[in-house]
């Protein structure tokens, strides 16, 4: 490929992943006075389901239909798609930058009994939409019902508590049929008051306040309008999205109590190693380095050895199932590069504020990191002595892409039987498929040579004997208790961080943006699964059994069972989720985050355990 086809190439892949890029005179948040404002429909869905949305145009409304108007189809990317956005256009709002509009007709409709009863149905499982005016978002209820009087949407309420001096529309009541007259009838807001606030030729704030609601039903008349007020502020365009963050939630003191938690956690973790290092193996060291007089003159000491050293001969044979430990192992420490390089770039340019940034910056930073992947995989591998290298690289290379397949059919199926905005389109799966063939394979096999290369160049500390040493018997409940005691010390300084998160990820109007809280946690939880996993081998080559390598993976990943079991204790109580799309994809969704932190736990846990490994194999006298 010439080098200017490549170059296209490589920035179209880029401006199709990475919503932050912007081309110059377009989208450049800039108007003139009395320029078109262009409000784009979003979706709407049910209030206690935020992942369970259709496109706007499932309320059956009058505002996007007409052969009279021409609704265009907003571009998404990647990371907007996969958050299941869906953008038109809602040309009827004619709104200019700068200039007050009066209450304007927007549109008529007389409700057939299909649409009524759809309506009615929405209303009474209160259903919300979202709208973007210049990429700020806007969210509102569909109408009301009797089961409660005011909106009780948090954003609503701050539109009105705003305008309290807002003088509403007014207008004849509806004329209602005599057999409905009393009774509790769902009601539809016909009124939008749009207020936006402006400094010089950028829009810094839009809200929306939505009234006038009138009773849903067969042969009802809904008559919709619109009124728009500008003012003008000083707050710069930089804090515009600053409104939008709940700080009283996110930075509450349990917030930081959790990051207190988890320090002390690491701290005594920290002093349990210590120990172990300074006390514990020093005392091992003067033994088992004693001269062979000393041993002579003290043939009783000698007669009654046991513990970590006795292995040495076994402490690097390679461990059951090579190939499948290379593939998670590889897999972990390619998930851990991307969490931290998103993280990082999270915290260096506020993601928060661009829609769709995290997920497109995680398909990307998982795409350059696969190399390192690929590295450790054929590392281990060779390190181990393991056979046919290359089949297991083809099976580290599409792991991680098959378990999040599966997931995907499952939850993407579910999807289009429902209609919903979160399907993934074939465009967009097409993009994805075509990047990991070209981006992915090449990387991941490079990334496989250097790391064979990199195993060659070293060797244990200790020779491996021929004959496998016979492994003392140990009580059946031994390594499951050590795995769930393992397991559950992590989980303890991770659980009120996952409370957060779990809250901004299932909600519709909560945005997680404290990316240094997590990545201190996430440093901090590093921390923990070390010392918790150096703990562990330690434990079990005193023991006398040398298979570390599965015990200290599988000890470190059980905090993720921990996780899943917190995601169900959520699920049932602390939200009203319902529906078996919402289940689906809940379900789905925290599966594959399980999954991911396991592997991610796990990889972490041996390369712990292999330092420690090769820390004190190669500082005792091997015979």
């Amino acid at each position: 490929m010439p080098a200017g086809s490549a170059w296209m190439a490589a920035v179209a892949v880029l401006a199709a992943t990475n919503p932050s890029i912007v081309w110059a005179g377009k989208d450049t948040h800039t108007y003139n006075m009395g320029e078109d404002v262009v409000v784009w429909t979003d979706k709407v869905g049910p209030y206690n389901n935020p992942q369970e949305t259709y496109e706007y145009s499932t309320l059956g409304l009058c505002e996007l239909e007409g052969e009279d108007i021409a609704v265009e189809q907003g571009e998404l990317s990647i990371g907007e798609t996969l958050e299941g956005h869906a953008f038109f256009s809602s040309p009827r709002l004619d709104i200019h930058f700068g200039q007050n509009k009066a209450q304007t007709p927007l549109c008529n409709m007389k409700l057939n009994e299909e649409k009524a009863k759809a309506l009615a149905t929405m209303i009474n499982d209160n259903y919300w939409y979202q709208l973007y005016i210049d990429d700020l978002p806007i969210w509102a209820f569909v109408g009301e019902h009797s089961k409660f009087a005011l909106d009780v949407s948090r954003f609503s309420m701050m539109y009105r508590d705003n305008n309290k001096s807002l003088q509403m529309p007014s207008g004849a009541a509806p004329p209602v049929p005599k057999h409905l007259k009393g009774k509790p009838l769902p009601r539809i807001y016909t009124h939008r008051h749009f207020t936006l606030f402006y400094n010089n030729d950028q829009i810094i704030e839009v809200d929306m306040e939505p009234s006038s609601p009138w009773p849903v039903y067969v042969g009802a008349p809904l008559n919709f309008s619109y009124t728009v007020l500008w003012f003008h502020t000083d707050k710069e365009f930089k804090d515009r999205t600053n409104r939008y963050l709940d700080p009283k939630f996110f930075e509450h003191k349990v917030h930081w109590f959790s990051i207190v938690n988890s320090f002390m956690l690491c701290l005594f973790l920290c002093a349990v190693v210590a120990i172990i290092l300074m006390k514990t193996l020093k005392q091992d060291f003067t033994r088992y380095s004693a001269s062979e007089a000393e041993e002579l003159e003290n043939l009783d000491g000698v007669g009654d050895e046991s513990g970590w050293k006795q292995v040495n001969g076994d402490v690097f044979r390679k461990p059951d199932h090579l190939a499948i430990f290379t593939v998670v192992y590889a897999s972990g420490c390619h998930l851990a590069c991307t969490v931290f390089i998103v993280l990082i770039f999270a915290i260096c340019n506020s993601y928060y504020a661009s829609r769709g940034a995290t997920a497109g910056s995680f398909v990307i930073a998982y795409l350059c990191t696969v190399i390192v992947g690929g590295y450790e995989g054929g590392r281990i591998f060779r390190m181990f002595g393991g056979q046919q290298w290359k089949r297991t690289m083809v099976y580290q290379c599409l792991f991680m892409p098959g378990v999040v397949l599966i997931s995907f059919i499952v939850i993407n199926t579910t999807a289009i039987f429902y209609r919903a905005t979160m399907t993934v389109p074939f465009k967009t799966i097409f993009i994805i498929i075509v990047l990991f063939l070209a981006v992915c394979v090449p990387l991941h096999t490079v990334g496989t040579l250097l790391g064979r290369r990199a195993a060659s160049e070293r060797s244990f500390p200790c020779r491996v004997h021929h004959l496998k040493r016979p492994i003392p018997t140990k009580h059946w409940a031994f390594t499951p208790i050590m795995t769930m005691v393992a397991g559950i010390v992590p989980f303890g300084c991770l659980f009120i961080e996952m409370y957060f998160i779990l809250s901004a990820v299932w909600s519709h109007n909560k945005i997680y943006y404290v990316y240094g809280f997590m990545f201190a946690i996430l440093v901090l939880l590093c921390l923990v699964i070390v010392c918790v996993s150096i703990t562990c081998t330690y434990i079990l080559l005193n023991a006398e059994d040398y298979r570390w390598q599965w015990q200290s993976y599988i000890s470190c990943a059980a905090t993720a069972l921990y996780v899943f079991l917190y995601t169900i204790h959520y699920f049932y109580n602390s939200t009203q989720m319902s529906g078996f799309l919402q289940t689906v994809y809940y379900f789905g969704t925290s599966l594959n985050f399980c999954i991911g932190l396991a592997l991610f736990c796990g990889s972490l846990g041996f390369i712990g355990a292999s330092k420690f490994v090769f820390l004190i194999y190669s500082n005792i006298k091997a015979e």
